[in-house]
């Protein structure tokens, strides 16, 4: 009963009285300018030198020195030539005091009066190129930036007695480098930006959270894609950790994984009204891995005991000494992702899976060694900072995390000032946990007044069958910038967002990203995805990989 009537206000509040319009691909909304302005070779060399694209000589350079929390120097402007379907810019390379590098980019011409910050991933220290390809084909100026550092996007020591990077990463670097690469668009065009939007996933996703929570005035329009929130990078620790016996090598045999996954959807599949190997809420599973414990010999289509303990802890996710979950919500590992736990898995004589990656690479390749004695230390889950402040850090007392918290549900300054922040997670993310992402949601609408009050400004996405910001059986490309403009600018709620599957998977980290409409052939599946709670539901009739033959529903229809 609970169910049908969130359900009905859920509907309400999303589809109004009106009958939902067929599901289509998104599209780009008009440029807010009819007339842009350029920006000629001769401007663009000149910011570097200090002085405006208008002439006035020495004004952007009083301007970047006087900006309150962010003393800024122009190292290098140059022109960059037009590429593919990514125009002409006049690139502008810069440092914000102490050491957060900047590179924005600005279309000479055609520029269509929007600004973006597009975030990092992982431990960032490096610009993101690629990514930025996407913003430029529409014609924003963007700016990216490593976030206090330089190093691999892997490396988590960067922090290590260096109380100023640890600052910049948590919660300073994106903030600042939006003021200086604000300034640095209004003085190469002659104006500001009309509208101001932040775009990210992962570490990238959490840079969006904070500054809604931290600089409600920084942005109009946020994408933030599953965003680590208080996991941290001390949540792959410990799926590492729980797959591991006293001696450092692997319990779990990762051979089994595909039969695991077998097992839980043919337990779980249907729940959601249609078998098709992804689940609409895998936390409505319910699957225990004790129905496939051993009955005898140990074999390739059983677990052993040890293994359903692994299983289990994966599921579950890390708790306190006294068995106490150390984050809020689902914290762990959900059914149905099993395909993505590769990565955490470290193989016999402590070497890390042929297939992994992130921490289990590190761990299981001497980077940070995981030796007898240091399997044997507890986490520090119980400490003030961890068991207290709901946090896991990468190192003791859980700093990193503490710094970067990003679970303040109290977004009325945001709302305030007319925000709008589309937060979007995969059900079958293994690096950061998707539970704490609806946790978070159903506390910040609570604090907001309810779900209706906090749908007006901050709408949640969770997407079936997708891994950590890419990836997996579901659909993991949606067009999330024309979302968001549509909702800045245009005053349309995202009442759904057609997810696509595609015919040849990406690695957004690495590649530009996929451009919006895409091209027919490129994608065999696609699929409406519902603001949270709502889930997706097959009508019944017609092509099931045809998004026009699904409707909104819940779980317990």
């Amino acid at each position: 009963m609970v169910a049908k009537q969130l359900l009905g206000i859920a509907a309400s509040v999303l589809l109004g009285s009106g009958a939902l319009a067929a599901p289509v691909a998104a599209q780009p909304t008009p440029a807010p300018l009819t007339t842009p302005p350029t920006i000629s070779a001769g401007q663009c060399s000149a910011l570097a030198a200090y002085a405006t694209s208008r002439g006035t000589e020495n004004a952007l350079k009083k301007a970047l020195a006087q900006l309150p929390e962010a003393p800024t120097s122009i190292m290098q402007a140059q022109i960059v030539a037009a590429h593919d379907d990514v125009p002409e810019v006049c690139q502008v390379n810069g440092i914000v005091a102490p050491s957060i590098n900047f590179e924005l980019r600005m279309p000479t011409t055609k520029w269509n009066g929007r600004f973006m910050h597009y975030g990092c991933g992982g431990a960032c220290g490096i610009i993101y190129r690629p990514q930025l390809e996407e913003p430029l084909a529409r014609g924003y100026a963007v700016v990216a930036s490593d976030m206090g550092h330089t190093g691999a996007p892997n490396n988590w020591t960067f922090d290590y007695g260096n109380v100023q990077a640890l600052i910049d990463f948590s919660y300073r670097a994106t903030h600042v480098v939006t003021l200086a690469a604000k300034e640095v668009v209004k003085a190469a065009y002659g104006l500001p930006a009309k509208f101001s939007y932040m775009y990210g996933c992962s570490t990238g996703g959490l840079q969006g959270q904070i500054e809604a929570q931290r600089y409600p005035h920084d942005f109009d329009g946020i994408v933030s894609g599953s965003p680590v929130y208080l996991t941290g990078p001390n949540y792959s620790e410990y799926l590492v950790r729980a797959n591991l016996d006293a001696n450092g090598n692997g319990i779990f045999d990762p051979d089994k994984l595909p039969m695991l996954r077998k097992a839980v959807l043919a337990e779980c599949d249907a729940k959601d009204g249609l078998k098709d190997g992804v689940l609409q809420d895998p936390r409505k599973c319910g699957f225990d891995p004790a129905t496939l414990l051993c009955k005898g010999r140990e074999a390739k289509t059983c677990l052993t005991s040890a293994e359903v303990a692994v299983v289990r802890k994966m599921y579950a996710g890390p708790v306190t000494a006294d068995g106490k979950p150390v984050f809020y919500g689902w914290g762990g590992m959900l059914p149905g992702s099993e395909y993505e736990w590769y990565p955490s898995f470290i193989g016999d004589k402590g070497k890390p899976h042929p297939r992994a990656m992130g921490a289990a690479y590190d761990y299981g390749s001497g980077i940070y060694p995981l030796t007898a004695a240091t399997l044997a230390t507890p986490y520090g889950h119980d400490d003030d900072y961890t068991a207290a402040r709901g946090t896991m850090g990468i190192y003791p007392g859980g700093t990193l995390n503490w710094l970067r918290w990003a679970g303040d549900p109290d977004l009325r300054r945001f709302r305030d000032a007319g925000g709008k922040i589309i937060t979007w997670h995969g059900w079958d993310d293994s690096e950061a946990a998707p539970g704490v992402s609806t946790d978070y949601h159903e506390t910040m609408a609570r604090t907001m007044g309810g779900e209706a009050e906090a749908q007006k400004f901050s709408r949640l996405f969770m997407l079936p069958g997708v891994a950590h910001c890419r990836r997996g059986p579901g659909g993991d490309s949606v067009d999330w910038i024309s979302a968001i403009e549509a909702w800045v600018e245009q005053g349309k709620a995202p009442d759904q967002v057609i997810a696509h599957h595609l015919v040849k998977e990406q690695n957004y980290l690495g590649l530009p990203r996929p451009r919006y409409p895409l091209p027919a052939g490129s994608y065999d599946r696609t699929r409406p995805v519902y603001p949270y709670p709502l889930i997706a539901r097959y009508k019944g009739t017609g092509d099931a990989n045809d998004a026009a033959n699904w409707r909104p529903g819940s779980m317990t229809e």
